[in-house]
């Protein structure tokens, strides 16, 4: 792997981590049911925590990983590859759609987290009874392991596409423009059957 590759495969797994870690953090601190209490005049009072900010952190990593990514592979339809290694491609197209499907997964569930971790001071009533909205189990940490699994597919990805066997194909504009190339006629095979047609005459 170039120098290049290194600096990407090292930042990228920076930020996973960042991200893994503020999504656990964020579920760990999430407002839990009997933690909210409510007032005389009906409203919901919520504890103070982290939460929102974790869970805006770990989707910020997580989105800017994949978009160092994105900048260092390039669009992935638009590569000039050989025909004859098409197959190759395989594996760099199963890595990006997994890629892609976790990265908006994740960040869905840590972006609906993060906003329903918000305090809502208005509680719903059913039945006479009043529920205050609360995160539930699992949402950031779920959301942190697909971060995770989004970047691992991410960093394969970038490996995978930037490999010997699916490097582009080196400008040959020149080749294809060029005239194509004949062997020269031998002069004596000229020469002498002009000297037989000159014999005959």
């Amino acid at each position: 792997m170039e120098k290049k590759g290194i600096i990407i495969f090292l930042v990228v797994i920076l930020l996973g981590i960042i991200s893994a870690i503020t999504g656990f953090a964020a579920e760990s601190t999430r407002v839990k049911t009997s933690q909210v209490t409510i007032d005389d005049s009906g409203q919901c009072v919520y504890p103070k925590n982290s939460a929102h900010a974790l869970g805006l952190i770990s989707a910020l990593m997580l989105l800017i990983a994949k978009i160092i990514i994105n900048v260092a592979t390039g669009c992935f339809c638009c590569r000039k590859t050989d025909p004859s290694r098409s197959s190759n491609q395989i594996k760099p197209l199963v890595f990006y759609i997994a890629f892609w499907i976790t990265f908006v997964i994740a960040i869905g569930l840590l972006l609906t987290g993060a906003a329903f971790n918000e305090r809502n001071k208005n509680a719903i009533v059913r039945d006479r009874t009043y529920y205050c909205r609360v995160v539930k189990p699992g949402i950031f940490a779920v959301g942190a392991i697909l971060a995770v699994i989004s970047l691992i597919a991410g960093i394969f990805y970038y490996v995978t596409l930037n490999s010997k066997g699916n490097a582009s194909l080196p400008n040959q504009g020149g080749i294809a423009m060029a005239q194509p190339q004949f062997p020269q006629e031998n002069p004596g095979f000229v020469h002498g059957y002009t000297y037989s047609k000159q014999q005959l005459s």
